[in-house]
């Protein structure tokens, strides 16, 4: 075997020793790293699409809608310590209810008031003191949910009622189109 035929030989086989054993060895570790979280990465993207086309694709049952549960103070007077008492029910209540998912968003009135129109409107009842919105499946849910409320054993009343967006104009309103 000629000089020649050896290096020819000793550079095959030592390619091939390259190719196969020492090549990860060459690559730099930042590379492998960062193709590793690459991986990573691509993977979870893949997950996070599957789930949401599948998500898509079956329809909602748990479709919430917003109400309003509208709170009115009746001619009972509490005590500070009926206020504290219910104060401390009403925060259990509701760290409840929005743990359910129902999303509580109240609004507490201010005493004082302006009346414009006919009639005086104090006169027609109790007057409102505070309005929670929540989401729920239904109006009977939304309903469950108020008569669940620590207010109504401290005297208030409690009306629920579907919350909507007004009616664009040039449309008829529910009352008109049934006449």
């Amino acid at each position: 075997m000629s000089a020649y035929e050896c290096s020819c030989r000793a550079g095959a086989k030592g390619r091939r020793n390259l190719s196969r054993r020492s090549l990860w060895r060459r690559i730099p570790v930042w590379f492998v790293r960062r193709l590793r979280s690459v991986v990573l990465l691509t993977a979870c993207l893949c997950v996070v699409s599957v789930l949401a086309q599948s998500a898509n694709t079956i329809p909602s049952i748990s479709t919430m809608k917003t109400f309003v549960i509208i709170f009115r103070q009746g001619p009972q007077q509490l005590t500070e310590s009926d206020k504290q008492r219910r104060a401390q029910e009403t925060v259990a209540w509701a760290r409840g209810q929005n743990a359910a998912g129902h999303k509580l968003d109240p609004r507490i009135l201010a005493p004082e008031s302006e009346h414009r129109g006919s009639g005086n409107s104090s006169s027609d009842g109790w007057p409102v003191t505070a309005l929670l919105f929540l989401e729920a499946h239904d109006l009977s849910e939304a309903a469950q949910i108020a008569e669940a409320h620590p207010a109504i054993h401290y005297g208030s009343e409690v009306e629920v009622r579907p919350w909507a967006p007004p009616v664009p104009s040039g449309t008829p309103t529910g009352t008109a189109a049934g006449r």
